[in-house]
């Protein structure tokens, strides 16, 4: 309605037009304020997507034909499952964003311990570790009996348990961020296909998968580390989804449990 009328109404029409300009200037405040980043955290946006992220600052976009290999996915903790219906989901998945730490702090450190025949044994344990990849599914890709799988977005998030090594740690569940639904599953281990340097301790490795249906877009964050407190950490790397509210992609605190059988 134009703010314009009468002379005896024009008090009436001031008055709502203020009002209006009001909410309006309020409206915009407020998506303003929910689209900035928060401290310590840098934004990425996909407008095809119509998507937003904001991961934490001491990661970086690199490149993602490191998680490709002979045109097939690779990533540790997430490829190599043995079962048919999850490696053809993994084969079909495109990368579309790498986070790793900007700056990698100490690689490794290293203790010493004496052995029974007196000699000294050195133990070498890697640093800290992170990684958020996010993919895509290519429907096309799927053989004609898995694209019609009605269990396919929970087994996109689901593929971290069952790489041979790792164990589920905590059921899978599905939420909602927002409005949107979600699909979550975790596992820890170490992966059968993981390298070991002579000498090395064995690199326990915690994964979390968490899928979603969006825009037409079957989408699947992975997050991968080898320390927990780090997983709980860049788990917390919050979504934008369309115009809704950003939110944490897992709120939730993931303990250091034993893998379950």
């Amino acid at each position: 309605m134009a703010c314009a009328g009468s002379a005896n109404k024009m008090t009436l029409i001031l008055k709502n037009c203020a009002a209006a300009a009001a909410l309006f200037l309020t409206i915009s405040l407020l998506s303003a304020r929910a689209q900035a980043p928060a401290p310590n955290t840098t934004e990425w946006e996909n407008e095809t997507l119509k998507l937003r992220l904001f991961y934490p600052s001491d990661l970086s976009k690199a490149d993602v034909d490191q998680v490709t290999r002979d045109g097939h996915f690779a990533l540790d903790g997430i490829s190599g499952a043995t079962d048919q219906k999850f490696a053809e989901i993994s084969r079909c998945l495109r990368p579309l964003l790498l986070l790793q730490p900007s700056q990698p702090g100490s690689s490794q450190t290293a203790s010493t311990q004496p052995t029974p025949a007196g000699e000294t044994q050195v133990t070498v344990t890697p640093g800290a570790t992170a990684t958020i990849l996010l993919a895509e599914l290519d429907i096309n890709c799927l053989n004609q009996q898995a694209g019609r799988s009605n269990t396919l977005l929970n087994d996109m998030g689901e593929i971290v348990t069952k790489v041979p090594g790792m164990k589920p740690t905590a059921q899978p569940a599905t939420y909602t961020i927002g409005w949107q639904k979600v699909h979550m599953a975790a596992a820890q281990g170490q992966p059968q296909a993981q390298p070991q340097t002579q000498n090395s301790a064995p690199s326990q490795l915690f994964t979390m998968g968490i899928s979603t249906n969006w825009n037409s877009h079957l989408l699947v964050w992975y997050f991968t580390s080898n320390s927990i407190d780090t997983l709980n950490r860049i788990t917390k790397t919050t979504v934008r989804f369309g115009r809704n509210q950003a939110a944490p992609l897992y709120p939730l605190t993931i303990g250091n449990a034993t893998p379950q059988p």
